[in-house]
């Protein structure tokens, strides 16, 4: 907890001739609030990592990971967090943990609409696309409640070797899947990797700022001449959810292909429902902005299915999401499903004109990535994902 200092009470002796009177100013604490100033009543927990944090686990060092404290550069005082990781597919989940103020039950209930998680980043060297950072704030019952690292949360892009502010609402985890986390009796904020990354991290903490909308000069267009442009095929590196989780298994496997050596295998069931986050979603162009060169309803999605259950494409939806913050799921219904001869795999085929861009105002000049939402139970493999012109 945040430390209070000694109330002091400043004592004015007045004398006059009716006597004497003794008067008191407000009490102020080490951030210069006072008890008539709600922003100290909401939350004292603020400091989650910085030189003296003891409280973090994970930072042992595996094939996949070298994560450690180093002390020759920092954004503030001696140290910082040096994170470099590549997920291949033998590696078990990738991240690290942080208790902060000795792993106490933490009450962030009052904050959670207007707070965030505030913390300073920068490349180890050169330039880097946004690394693909989950956030879980856990519960001390064990319940996760996740919520992505995004491009608007970013002061600026790409993140190159000066220290930059990253500010994450702590609304974006009342947006996530039920059952929620106890945001009362929070016992850890924890950070899953993906993909591959190599950056510094410092002073994180509980901020009051909420991030501001993103700003389109930050982004340059990425525009895809080639097609088919393949979302997924045989391998991918900029994508986020993939793992081994109660009640989620999303990962590279090569027992069952349509074509090359790979396909997504996924395997998940509905009595874990809420624990993990249940969506994946993947990026073709580097985690750059994507346009097209003509009009977007000349283009669709395809990708080949195969799975154990007849009514198991029922239970996915899948989609788009702009780096304007707007996103478009649609679940997958008979007429974008055709059953290929002499094959277990069947072919998906959903016209761009389904997905209905317009109308919720996506910015079809900067797609950002495809998104896949598993529910319910199911297993099945998806191979050569890609975008057609029609």
């Amino acid at each position: 907890m945040r430390k209070i200092f000694t109330y002091i009470f400043t004592l004015s002796v007045l004398v006059s001739a009716c006597g004497i009177r003794m008067q008191t100013t407000q009490l102020t604490d080490e951030w210069g609030g006072t008890y008539a100033n709600n922003a100290v009543k909401e939350f004292q927990d603020k400091e989650i990592y910085s030189d003296q944090t003891v409280d973090i686990w994970g930072m042992e060092k595996t094939d996949c990971k070298n994560f450690l404290r180093v002390d020759t550069i920092s954004f503030s005082g001696k140290s910082c967090l040096s994170l470099t990781w590549n997920r291949t597919g033998s590696c078990p989940w990738i991240g690290f943990g942080i208790g902060w103020n000795g792993y106490a039950a933490k009450d962030l209930s009052e904050v959670m609409e207007k707070g965030s998680i505030d913390f300073y980043i920068r490349a180890i060297k050169g330039k880097q696309f946004i690394p693909t950072l989950i956030f879980l704030l856990e519960d001390y019952s064990g319940v996760q409640t996740a919520a992505l690292l995004k491009a608007k949360h970013l002061t600026k892009y790409p993140i190159d070797e000066e220290w930059q502010k990253v500010s994450i609402p702590l609304n974006s985890f009342l947006q996530a899947s039920k059952p929620l986390s106890d945001f009362s009796n929070i016992k850890s904020l924890n950070v899953e990797c993906q993909g591959e990354g190599s950056f510094l991290i410092d002073k994180i903490e509980i901020g009051g700022a909420a991030a501001n909308a993103v700003s389109v000069s930050k982004f340059g267009k990425t525009i895809t001449q080639n097609f088919p442009a393949y979302i997924f095929k045989d391998d991918f590196t900029y994508a986020w959810g993939m793992g081994n989780y109660p009640g989620k298994l999303i990962e590279l496997n090569s027992i069952k292909s349509y074509q090359g050596n790979k396909s997504i295998h996924a395997n998940w069931n509905q009595d874990e429902s809420g624990k993990q986050i249940r969506q994946i979603g993947m990026n073709w162009e580097h985690w750059q902005a994507i346009a097209f060169p003509d009009s977007i309803n000349s283009y669709g999605l395809q990708f080949y299915v195969n799975c154990n259950k007849k009514n198991t494409l029922n239970n996915i939806k899948i989609g788009f999401e702009s780096y304007n913050g707007k996103s478009v799921l649609l679940p997958i219904n008979e007429n974008y499903i055709s059953p290929l001869p002499n094959s277990d795999w069947q072919l998906v085929s959903i016209p761009f004109s389904e997905f209905n861009f317009a109308e919720i105002g996506f910015d079809v000049n900067r797609f950002k990535q495809l998104t896949i939402e598993f529910n319910n139970s199911g297993e099945i493999w998806l191979d050569e994902i890609f975008l057609k012109k029609q």
